[in-house]
């Protein structure tokens, strides 16, 4: 059934729209809420408003967070479906369900069509990744852009065909224009590495390549942006988001985002779960087989990607998520082997049951001990699915049905997936304080003392004026009924003005700080 499947000429087309459908599941019913989606489509949000491709503010004042092409396309969706949570994130899962394509599409090419069909089924059961293309954050398009620059890579060298060259180059460039310097550092990386391995580092290949056509149009898609930002922003812009946002988060931890360096492989196996207990077997077999060219790419582009980020001083799970097509090669390679009385991978399968059956009850537990996510303990229980799928799975195995074996695995994680977007995130985003709080704020004057959550500035769809500590009784004087939005550690270390008081008080879900907002008495 599955190689009928796959041999279906319609089946890219077929794999396209269920990725897409997977990563948009309940787009629309979640708040923009977490701190980076808030920002990011405000960002878009307050572009659009202003008319301005040049200049991203958040709160109409300077961001500096990230370079524009993801505003761009939010501009565009917003102009189509209206400021909303599907427009913000319509074109991250359109992004995500393209990767999921060319690592089909380049797998099977290079390959076959079996190993390709299972990589995006290692792909399409990482929750981690779905999250990912859920997100109205600039991520999934830098994944696409990234890993298409180093399929096109290997395409040219392989083929020697010249649009490859060609749209590696853009593929670059539009990667810079989405993260930064980091997305042509890495992949020019992966190429030295990958052609000294290969003992093609000659003048003939490099020529082939045509660099110096490529800095060119890496250059022409890059430079008219930031030089003309530049000059509007009087380099503010780019001096920040280079020193800081780059260089900074390398050599330093920024934002408590820090840990030892094993911790990046820690979220490289917990991020492409159920599969990444194959891991150490599936990396051996590569090894193994590395004069496969192909292999040996994919080893090379996600081995310097998660050794260079557990290098940087600050690391988060997302960072290396652009392993994850390259790591997913690697372990299809390895499953594609797997023969019916194969006996070698149980003991990884009850190692993937034991996670399983921790992730329910950790879940539910981790929830009932937060005060503010309490009543959205249940939902944790919906990943009892986990253990009960991997259980049939391993049924399965004893009868050696291999095949069995892997789909069951897979289709549990990606009815999980599904679970987690419709049954718990929802239940713990009722919890989140802007959603429990904003009908307080409409039609108000509102403003805020040194700092607050970032969703209220896509919700109001206005500029929130921030106030001194001295400022704060002038502004209850013009406005009797205006609002003022802060967090409890800072409220704490001020006096409120008399006849002030506190009308809402939240714990920010997944943060630490507690919102609050404070008015007159009446």
């Amino acid at each position: 059934m599955i190689n009928k499947l796959i041999q279906n000429k319609y089946f890219p087309v077929l794999l396209f729209f269920f990725a897409f459908g997977l990563y948009c599941v309940n787009n629309w019913n979640t708040n923009i809420y977490i701190l980076d989606e808030a920002k990011n489509s405000e960002c878009a949000r307050e572009m659009l408003e202003q008319e301005d491709l040049l200049i991203p503010t958040f709160n109409y004042n300077l961001r500096k967070d990230k370079p524009p092409l993801h505003y761009f396309f939010m501009m565009a969706s917003y102009k189509i479906f209206g400021v909303n949570e599907w427009a913000a994130r319509f074109f991250s899962a359109i992004f995500g369900a393209l990767t999921i394509l060319i690592t089909f599409l380049y797998t099977k090419k290079f390959i076959n069509r079996k190993t390709a069909f299972f990589a995006v089924l290692v792909l399409l059961s990482s929750i981690h990744l779905s999250i990912q293309f859920h997100l109205a954050v600039p991520d999934p398009y830098l994944i696409f852009f990234f890993c298409w620059s180093l399929f096109l890579f290997y395409s040219a060298v392989t083929t020697k065909k010249k649009p490859d060259v060609f749209l590696m180059y853009i593929s670059i460039g539009l990667a810079i224009l989405t993260k930064g310097p980091m997305a042509i550092a890495l992949p020019g990386l992966i190429f030295l590495l990958f052609l000294i391995f290969t003992k093609q580092l000659k003048w003939i290949v490099i020529k082939r390549l045509n660099p110096f056509l490529g800095a060119l149009i890496v250059l022409l898609i890059v430079l008219p942006w930031f030089i003309l930002n530049g000059l509007e922003t009087n380099w503010e812009w780019t001096r920040e988001f280079l020193l800081k946002h780059n260089f900074s988060r390398f050599g330093s931890e920024m934002e408590g985002h820090g840990g030892i360096f094993l911790i990046t492989f820690l979220y490289v196996f917990i991020g492409l779960m159920p599969f990444s207990v194959l891991i150490f077997p599936a990396i051996k077999t590569a090894l193994k087989n590395k004069k496969d060219s192909f292999i040996l790419f994919c080893l090379t582009a996600a081995g310097v990607i998660v050794v260079f980020f557990s290098i940087s001083q600050t690391k988060l799970p997302n960072y290396t998520v652009p392993s994850y097509p390259f790591l997913a090669i690697i372990l299809a390679y390895y499953l594609k082997e797997l023969k019916p009385e194969s006996s070698g991978i149980k003991p990884w399968i009850f190692g993937l049951l034991i996670i399983s059956l921790i992730v329910p009850v950790g879940g539910y537990f981790a929830l009932k001990t937060d005060q503010s996510l309490a009543d959205a303990a249940g939902s944790g229980l919906w990943f009892v699915i986990l253990p009960v799928g991997v259980f049939i799975s391993l049924a399965f195995l004893y009868k050696k049905q291999i095949a069995y074996t892997i789909s069951t695995i897979a289709g549990t994680f990606i009815l999980a997936s599904i679970l987690f977007f419709v049954a718990i995130f929802p239940a713990i985003d009722k919890q989140n304080p802007v959603k429990k709080s904003i009908h307080l704020l409409q039609d108000k004057e509102v403003a805020y003392y040194k700092k607050f959550n970032a969703s209220y500035s896509f919700y109001l769809k206005k500029k929130i004026p921030e106030l001194d500590a001295d400022q704060i009784e002038t502004f209850f004087q013009e406005n009797p009924d205006g609002i003022l939005i802060s967090i409890q550690k800072q409220i704490d270390q001020i006096e409120l003005p008399e006849g002030c008081k506190i009308i809402f008080s939240g714990k920010d879900i997944l943060e630490i700080p507690t919102t609050v907002l404070i008015s007159e008495r009446n």
